[in-house]
């Protein structure tokens, strides 16, 4: 997670052991600040095992992001994942990548991709939320785009509200994202990968439950 909230040198949060659960997602310069709380999750995985066209779906838990600028049903807030152009991980200059070529601004500003329209879901309170991630995972398979992560923001919420939305982090609660890719190679099962967020806890599990 990238906030302009962090000061420092320790400009992305949420790896594992950060002790971070819960990450947030914010509407564009929330508050008057400078920039948005951004959510990136990296899949390591090989999805060349995949034979496109395939649908995909992105499942967060939306919690409480503890600082009471929540989405609810009088006031909800559109939520949208993103494809990049480039690895969040070893982009952003911070203290775990102190080699990274960009600060995280810069990175926000010239390597999140548009959103696919499917791939907005407005947030209206709490538990599992899902994201149509079809279009960007289809194009991972065909090798289109070859940067196997995405970004959550906020930039397609026209409300006018500013919002500080929590997710509950992976790397800290287990089973809390997953991304479910139907078919799979084989033809009676489905993949669920479960990958940290905030650019945190990044590897990818890949599970099989018999549908």
């Amino acid at each position: 997670m990238t906030s302009s909230f962090f000061i420092g040198a320790n400009t992305v949060r949420g790896y594992a052991g950060d002790n971070r659960p819960v990450l947030r997602v914010s509407t564009p310069e929330p508050f008057g600040s400078s920039g948005a709380e951004t959510i990136y999750l990296v899949f390591d995985h090989d999805f060349s095992l995949f034979t496109g066209p395939v649908t995909a779906r992105l499942t967060m838990t939306s919690v409480d992001g503890g600082f009471g600028a929540n989405a609810s049903a009088g006031q909800p807030f559109v939520v949208s994942a993103h494809g990049l152009t480039a690895d969040p991980l070893a982009s952003i200059i911070d203290d775990t990548q102190p080699d990274g070529s960009m600060s995280w601004q810069t990175y926000f500003s010239t390597h999140v991709l548009a959103a696919d329209a499917a791939a907005r879901t407005a947030i209206s309170g709490f538990g599992e939320v899902e994201f149509d991630v079809s279009a960007l995972v289809n194009d991972w398979i065909s090798g289109s785009n070859a940067i196997h992560a995405l970004a959550l923001t906020g930039l397609n919420d026209s409300s006018g509200n500013d919002f500080l939305h929590g997710f509950l982090n992976s790397s800290e609660a287990p089973g809390a994202v997953r991304l479910t890719i139907s078919p799979v190679p084989e033809p009676s099962a489905w993949a669920l990968l479960a990958a940290g967020l905030g650019v945190a806890g990044l590897s990818a599990r890949r599970r099989g439950a018999a549908r």
